[in-house]
């Protein structure tokens, strides 16, 4: 497949679609995923991110016109590192001539290109919602001792995940101190974004149900009722979820 991806400078400029690899073939679920994907957003800038060293040869092959940009090999060894990687600030700096960045792993799925729409949200980060939510008692720099404050978000998978570059920038900047616990543990990225973010007086992240338009993962079916019957643009792993659900939205887009 070859995807031409610099005709369009205003898009170009917009958004860049990140794919994170660390390995070098992927599963025949994988693949379809992708290959939806990329097909969708082929008018997109789209870039592979992978470890220096890695064999990309069999993605040269399939997604011809796509490049890669590489990081150091250590980056994508462990789920740990990959979470420090995307808690840099050299990460976000390497992407400031974009607006937004676009998380798409492979384990994600495009349904269609609402891009424009989300780029044009009011909103910094949104991925898909956690309808459990999760808790996370912030105790250090100034909500350290007396000040503690207990979190609980319901939005941030990072998976499928839109980025504002600058103001994700400026929440690290602005929470440095919860970065170091957080590389220190290897504590999940998208975690750090949707409770840090919840505290930020500057950072915007949407409701469960605004966010499910953009995103599903856990409980499709239920966000697909309580949202008024908005389908999402995308998904994140989908056939570990309600499967049956993915395939039926799956194969309406197709054939639409």
């Amino acid at each position: 497949m070859e995807f031409g991806h610099e005709n369009q400078l205003e898009k170009k400029e917009q958004v860049v679609v990140l794919v994170p690899l660390y390995k070098a073939e992927l599963s025949d679920l994988e693949l379809f995923s992708l290959d939806r994907s990329l097909s969708v957003l082929q008018e997109r800038s789209l870039r592979f991110i992978a470890p220096a060293g890695l064999d990309v040869s069999f993605y040269q092959k399939r997604y011809s016109g796509v490049p890669f940009e590489f990081f150091e090999s250590h980056c994508f060894d462990s789920i740990e590192n990959y979470n420090r990687l995307l808690l840099g600030r050299a990460f976000y700096e390497r992407y400031l001539d974009f607006e937004f960045l676009l998380i798409l792993q492979t384990d994600a799925i495009i349904l269609r290109d609402e891009l424009d729409f989300w780029c044009a949200s009011p909103f910094d980060y949104v991925g898909a919602p956690w309808p459990d939510g999760y808790e996370l008692f912030v105790n250090a720099g100034r909500f350290e001792g007396n000040r503690g404050k207990l979190v609980r978000t319901y939005v941030g998978n990072g998976g499928l995940s839109l980025r504002r570059v600058r103001k994700c920038l400026s929440l690290l900047e602005e929470y440095k101190d919860i970065i170091e616990i957080f590389d220190r543990t290897g504590s999940s990225e998208d975690l750090f974004f949707a409770v840090m973010g919840a505290l930020s007086g500057d950072f915007v992240i949407p409701n469960e149900i605004t966010a499910s338009k953009f995103s599903m993962e856990l409980k499709p079916s239920y966000y697909l009722a309580v949202n008024g019957g908005k389908l999402p643009m995308g998904g994140h792993a989908w056939w570990k979820y309600e499967p049956e659900f993915w395939r039926s939205l799956l194969q309406e887009a197709i054939t639409a």
